[in-house]
């Protein structure tokens, strides 16, 4: 190979990898500052426990910071499950609300298991190197793909602004991983790989909808009659399956409070999100909170229109199995929805950019306002605390 070729190659992963750097960087440098200013250095503050759950009392040492008066977040029962990835401490499983739905979502508690080689007390900073790490994987896999497509590779850097990922930053959830593996999805789907393949199996292991990724690819290859190819992505599945079976030898059926909190896309647009008493901007949240669902709404819209015309491609196809989820399953808050449908948003936005199509930007952009909402007054607090150093 010429020396000038050999350049032109190293220079994509290099540019890629200097913004996935950029990123980490910037990620862990809002939340030393939102640690510090909201939450007296308390890094066990980004899990978002709540009050009311309790902590287990074998984790009474790590001193983790509870929100008064409230059930907490997902990041809570990820840290947990974190400590005990194959519920071998019943008192830990007793904390998570339903193991057996929880625990699929085994990949990033894993990865922070082992990373922290199975010691409790190095679990916490392990799980939050594990979210760093997927932040700054999804931003280089997106500067890849923005740079095949001919873009700079610094749009990649959008990446951080996509719902999913703002909400791990925020809340430590495994949504972020997914949106990296959605990223690498679109990069590597042009081709089968066995990075690929590594890709299908993680995102099956990090969250259920992973599997509408491996169905898109899997729909795809059938489309193309390789059904031999098919067959074998099809086993990509397979580890995460297995992992459910175990579960299901080991856990009870999720209780019906959690299945009751299953909101379909109808349910959520007869009863938006309420408000207790008193909380501040209350006819600007609900405004916000109808432009997610319009956004949303407007991005089924532009998957499933062009979906059948023109060459299909993985993604479409994933996209449209997103789009039938979405009459199903449609949470009502920005953090439950913007995060679930984040792989949509991803996929429109890299059609905006085959295509130079603004448009396609349009849903994203309705989304990413109400969780900069949610994030306010932690933002106020970074700033106050800012302006008293001064």
């Amino acid at each position: 190979m010429h020396r000038t070729d050999w350049k032109k190659r190293c220079a994509a992963p290099r540019a890629a990898g200097a913004f996935a750097l950029a990123a980490m960087l910037a990620m862990l440098l809002w939340q030393w500052a939102t640690v510090t200013a909201n939450y007296g250095g308390n890094w066990s503050a980004l899990f978002c426990t709540g009050e009311r759950r309790g902590v287990p009392a074998c984790l009474a040492s790590e001193r983790i910071y509870q929100f008064q008066d409230s059930e907490g977040f997902d990041g809570q029962l990820y840290h947990y499950i974190a400590h005990d990835p194959l519920m071998r401490n019943p008192e830990i499983t007793r904390y998570v609300d339903a193991p057996r739905y929880r625990y699929r979502r085994i990949l990033v508690p894993a990865m922070a298991w082992l990373l922290a080689f199975g010691q409790s007390r190095s679990i916490d900073a392990a799980y939050r190197a594990v979210c760093l790490l997927w932040v700054g994987l999804g931003v280089f896999w997106t500067s890849r793909l923005c740079i095949s497509l001919g873009a700079h590779a610094a749009y990649g850097l959008a990446f951080l602004f996509l719902p999913a990922v703002l909400v791990s930053v925020d809340r430590l959830v495994t949504d972020g991983a997914l949106a990296a593996l959605t990223a690498g999805f679109v990069l590597y789907s042009a081709r089968p790989s066995w990075k690929l393949a590594l890709v299908l199996t993680a995102a099956t292991l990090t969250r259920d909808t992973g599997f509408l990724l491996l169905a898109g690819y899997g729909g795809f290859l059938l489309l193309e009659r390789k059904w031999g190819l098919a067959a074998r992505y099809a086993l990509c599945g397979v580890p995460a399956l297995a992992w459910y079976l175990y579960l299901m030898a080991h856990t009870a059926p999720a209780p019906p409070v959690l299945s009751a909190a299953l909101s379909s896309l109808a349910a959520t647009i007869a009863n938006p999100p309420a408000y207790p008493p008193g909380t501040p901007l209350t006819l600007a949240l609900h405004a916000a909170d109808l432009l997610v669902v319009a956004g949303l709404l407007f991005g089924f819209v532009l998957t499933a229109i062009p979906a059948f015309r023109g060459r299909m491609r993985p993604e479409r196809l994933a996209g449209m199995l997103f789009v039938v989820l979405g009459a199903f399953y449609f949470p009502q808050h920005v953090y439950d929805s913007g995060r679930v449908y984040t792989p949509l948003l991803l996929f429109l936005a890299v059609q905006a950019l085959r295509e130079r199509s603004i448009l396609r930007l349009t849903p994203w952009l309705a989304v990413v306002p109400r969780v900069g909402m949610q994030m306010a007054p932690q933002i106020l607090g970074v700033l106050r605390s800012a302006a008293r150093l001064k």
